[in-house]
Order: structure tokens, then sequence, then C-alpha cells
């Protein structure tokens, strides 16, 4: 029990900390003109707010890693949900944008759900057992960088809200969580047995990969607490498939849990839904008190005018 409580503490940081790097990084891109030569990176290379953004996401990251070697990763994967609290909160102080009733609401639908259904399957930590084989893993990794690709391909296309974008990116960052949790636990064969598995160069590249890819998704999405939704509903049924089928934890599958754990999952789609609900676009006439200034660019209200 101290371990799992552990583990979930650090996890509850963890959340906390790249909940706001996401917003961190959107306001970065607020300063970022869309012309500078090298495209989007070039421009977020040269922002101060995208750099604390990613020092924060590195910080999470790496207290996302020692949650994993505390205890379960389905508890893990779960806690980070927590993340919707911080990125609609970050996003209110450092964006301007104040959450409107239909958008609380839908962040809480989908937080209550996705806690609902976990806590309705009942996921306990066990032993490892055995591990994700290296062929395994491999190609579990293919597959996400081929969608995630296919989802950049077809975020290009105008009008497009970041969705796809953000259901790459939540698979990317489970598949990373799976990676961590497999080199966490060949830790304890000694520091160089990881060199020798897949999973920590899987991690080094997939995980930087979907880093990227979210910053295409926050900037697609409506809100970026919308596309967080989303990430975060992927990345914890990743982590659950995967601490049931290769790290030995177990679930309940009784009826009254998967009729519940369904229950809760339409839930969830309605919280999504209701997050991704369009926005009136105020008045762009600025104000003294709707304007902000970024660098050379202005918040106006509710909106980035990058």
């Amino acid at each position: 029990m101290s371990g799992s409580l552990d583990a979930a503490l650090v996890a509850g940081a963890a959340a906390a900390l790249l909940g706001t790097s996401s917003v961190a990084q959107r306001r970065g891109m607020a300063t970022t003109d869309d012309g500078v030569r090298g495209g989007l990176l070039a421009g977020l290379v040269r922002s101060s707010w995208w750099w604390v953004g990613t020092a924060a996401s590195v910080g999470g990251l790496a207290l996302q890693f020692l949650a994993l070697t505390l205890g379960s990763l389905i508890v893990v994967q779960t806690v980070l949900v927590g993340g919707i609290v911080a990125t609609t909160l970050a996003e209110w102080f450092l964006l301007g944008r104040t959450p409107s009733g239909i958008r609380w609401a839908g962040m809480i639908l989908t937080t209550t759900g996705l806690i609902t259904v976990l806590l309705a399957l009942s996921p306990t930590a066990g032993t490892a057992t055995r591990l994700p084989s290296g062929t395994a893993l491999l190609l579990l990794a293919g597959t996400t960088l081929v969608l995630s690709a296919a989802a950049a391909r077809r975020a290009r296309r105008p009008g497009t809200t970041g969705i796809a974008l953000s259901v790459g990116t939540g698979l990317g960052y489970g598949v990373t969580a799976i990676a961590l949790k497999t080199v966490g636990a060949e830790l304890a064969s000694g520091w160089a047995a990881p060199l020798t598995h897949p999973a920590l160069w899987i991690a080094v590249v997939v995980g930087p990969l979907s880093v990227l890819l979210s910053q295409h998704a926050f900037r697609r999405a409506r809100a970026v607490a919308a596309a967080v939704s989303v990430i975060v509903v992927i990345d914890p049924v990743v982590g659950l498939a995967a601490g049931v089928a290769w790290f030995g934890e177990h679930v309940v599958v009784s009826t009254d849990a998967v009729v519940t754990a369904m229950a809760a999952a339409v839930t969830v789609v309605v919280g999504i839904v209701t997050s991704h609900s369009p926005t009136p676009i105020p008045d762009p006439s600025p104000s003294p008190s709707a304007t902000t200034a970024v660098g050379d660019r202005t918040l106006v209200g509710s909106r980035s005018s990058a």
C-alpha cells in the first residue's frame, strides 16, 4: 500500500508539471512568427516560454519514470489524468482563457468517467513475471509511429481540430510509459541491463516525437485542455492493457464491474465531445482590460492572436 501511495503522490506531481508545461509551450507559440525561417520548430526554440514548458515537461517525465519504478503502471497513468485540471488552470492564468461552464463540465465528465472506469476495474499491482519482448515493443512502437505520421498528414487539411494528433500523442505517451516501466524493471538486474533491450531506445525515440506531435495538437485544438483530455484518456487505457498483459497487474472482471466501467466510458466520450465544443470568438478589438501583451503578440479575450 505504501508503494502505491508513494507512486500516486509522485505521479500527481508529474501530472501538475506536465499539464502546466503544455500551456507554457502554447504561450510560447503565441510569440512565434509563422513566417520565421525554419518553420514552427525554429520559432519555438527562440521562445523563452517554450523552454519553460519544455523544462517542466522534462521534469514531469522524470517524475513519471520515478513513479513507474515505485508502483503500478495502471495507477500511475490514472493519476496522470490530473493533468487535465492542471492544464485548465494554467490555461486560465497563462493564456487568459477563463473556462466556460460547458468546458468545466467537459473536463469534470472526462476525469470522473475515466477514474470511475479504473475504480470499477480495481487494478492492483502484481509481480512482473515477464516483461514485453523486444519484438513486441518494436511492433507497438512502429505501429504508433505510423499512426502518428498519418495523423500529422491529416492535420494539414484546413479546419482540423487536432483530435487525430491528440490520439497519436496519447498512443505515443502510452508506449513511452510501457518502455519506461520496462527499463525500470530491468534496472533491477544492473545498470547495463537496459542497454541490451529496445525499451530504452524506444523511449528515447517515441517520447520526444510524441512531445513534438503534441505541440501541433495543442496548436490545432480549440483549447489546450480539450487536446489534453483526449491524450490522458488514451494514455491510461494503453497502460491498463500493458499492465495486465505484461506486468502482472490485475483488474476485476465481474459483471457489475464491467457494466460500471462501460457506463463510465460513455461518460468519458461525452466529456471529450463537450470539452471540444466551439467557443464564441470574442470581439477582436483590444481593450486595456481584455489584452495581455506577450512579446510582440497579444492575447485577446480567451483566444490567442497567434
